[in-house]
């Protein structure tokens, strides 16, 4: 299955899609629970979707039906992933939502069963607000705003961005209940020693090293000499004092406690009534297993200037010349804008801009959208109560990025990845999205133009993309057919349509109102 599913990675490298979609079949049919096939196979199908008469002629070239629960799972997601932004998203969502209540394992039972007080004595927070973020939109910088705040319960960083991930959960109830405060201490030491080398589970299912030295949790303080940590032995034994309140419990549930044993170990008494949860770019799987999980919680999502946003996020991987991140940054946000899930929860985004340039009208709005009091915390960049300094990857890092007003990163002038053509391409595509949010003045004629201007440049290369096969030497017609390249044109002609139908995205977000002095 392995091998199947590598030949499909070359495969759709290659530009050989209907091949790399067989060998992505291949693979899960010999091993109906191979994660990175189910990840891997959405990327040929997107790219030859527009070449699909009709949805059902799509599914056919889905991974045939198994009786494994886990590929029924996965099948759903990649229905959603495949209709994200489309006229079927609420349907593919509803469908994707269904089967992830029939997972195997979703609640372990208390071995003390009939002893429990069925955690009648417990208050833990009822409200959770998941922040996303939108390509490099500033989700460090609120998370250390929010931090700290007496009614909020977060932990620091994205290490649990994946948490939901049914797998995670089967991890952590694997030793059964005597062994599950143990598990996850195990699975996110990080959280106990920010300068830990165990890895955790990222976007992808892929792991990633030393996340709280890249994220700045092992220089905080004043000095910039401390690492967080917490104790483990105060964590382990109130999250097992939680658990005895409870005769079974679900991953969402445990989540809680988490929060709530980690405020304990932290030496945080205060009475919480909102749990923050920054989720940040979480694998679809741990995204609406969450949404089904909290079904009232509520999402919040930084924005910023949607081509300034990219070209940040794009900026390393430009310098190396991986043209396939690019590509998958420049699709997450166009689709990002019009996610289906936004509409089924309470969502707002929150500009950069606005906390950067007007952040006491900013943060008091925001606080009455959380419904939490205003403080003098919410304007101090912490970590577990300890000075954060800023995101060491931000180029502004030893500029103003210690700064949490600073304004370096939203004056940044754009081009260094994307020139004027490739800009006027992008900027027309988030029209609806940057009137909305006020970052151009509303000229509809002048869209309906552009927008058919631009319609026989999404065929074309872009600057930056020749700007990458000159310096490695690619020959640009192979370039034309690899499976990015294709990948891309067919997630660009997909918002084309849209607009040239709607003018507009139907599930765009909502902005944050801010009332002006």
């Amino acid at each position: 299955a392995d091998a199947y599913s590598t030949r499909g990675i070359t495969l759709t490298d290659l530009g050989r899609l209907d091949e790399a979609v067989a060998s992505y079949n291949k693979a899960i049919q010999l091993k109906p629970d191979c994660a990175d096939a189910w990840n891997n196979i959405v990327f040929p199908l997107q790219a030859i979707k527009t070449q699909i008469s009709s949805d059902d002629k799509l599914r056919l070239l889905y991974p045939e039906d198994t009786n494994s629960k886990y590929a029924q799972i996965e099948k759903s997601i990649l229905n959603y992933k495949l209709h994200l932004g489309g006229k079927n998203a609420g349907n593919s969502l509803n469908e994707a939502l269904s089967p992830l209540a029939s997972a195997e394992n979703i609640t372990i039972k208390n071995p003390a069963g009939d002893k429990v007080a069925a955690g009648l004595d417990l208050r833990l927070p009822d409200k959770v607000i998941a922040m996303m973020h939108f390509g490099r939109s500033g989700t460090g910088l609120l998370h250390s705003l929010i931090d700290g705040h007496s009614e909020v319960s977060t932990l620091p960083s994205i290490y649990l961005s994946q948490y939901f991930l049914h797998s995670n959960w089967e991890k952590i109830i694997s030793g059964g209940w005597g062994e599950m405060a143990n598990r996850f201490v195990a699975i996110y030491e990080v959280l106990f020693n920010a300068a830990s080398t165990v890895p955790i589970e990222t976007m992808s299912r892929k792991l990633i090293h030393n996340i709280g030295q890249k994220e700045g949790m092992a220089n905080v303080g004043d000095h910039q000499n401390e690492v967080l940590s917490v104790d483990k032995t105060l964590f382990r034994a109130e999250l097992n004092r939680l658990m005895g309140f409870y005769d079974e419990l679900d991953a969402f549930v445990f989540f809680k406690l988490v929060h709530a044993a980690y405020d304990k170990a932290i030496n945080d008494l205060n009475q919480k009534n909102l749990l923050f949860y920054h989720i940040h770019n979480p694998d679809t799987y741990a995204q609406l297993n969450f949404l089904r999980s909290a079904p009232d919680g509520r999402g919040l999502i930084m924005v910023r200037e949607p081509v300034q946003s990219c070209e940040s996020w794009s900026r390393r991987h430009f310098l190396d010349n991986n043209h396939t991140k690019i590509v998958n940054r420049i699709s997450i946000m166009l689709f990002d804008i019009d996610s289906i899930v936004y509409h089924k929860c309470n969502s707002i985004g929150v500009r950069l801009e606005d906390i950067k340039e007007s952040p006491r009208q900013t943060i008091s709005a925001l606080c009455k959208w959380m419904g939490i009091k205003e403080a003098e915390s919410l304007y101090e960049m912490t970590a577990q109560g300890k000075k954060w300094w800023g995101d060491p990857s931000s180029p502004d890092f030893k500029k103003d990025g210690m700064d949490p007003f600073g304004k370096t990163s939203i004056n940044r002038k754009v081009g260094s990845i994307f020139c004027e053509k490739d800009q006027f391409i992008l900027r027309t595509l988030y029209y609806p999205f940057s009137v909305r949010f006020g970052y151009v003045q509303a000229n509809f004629e002048q869209f309906k133009v552009d927008l058919q201007a631009i319609r026989p440049m999404l065929d074309q290369m872009f600057d930056f993309e020749k700007a990458l096969v000159k310096r490695t030497q690619v020959d640009p017609k192979q370039f034309m057919k690899s499976g990015s390249y294709l990948y891309l044109r067919s997630g660009l002609v997909e918002r084309w349509n849209t607009l040239n139908e709607f003018h507009t995205y139907p599930n765009m977000i909502e902005p944050l109102r801010i009332v002006s002095e």
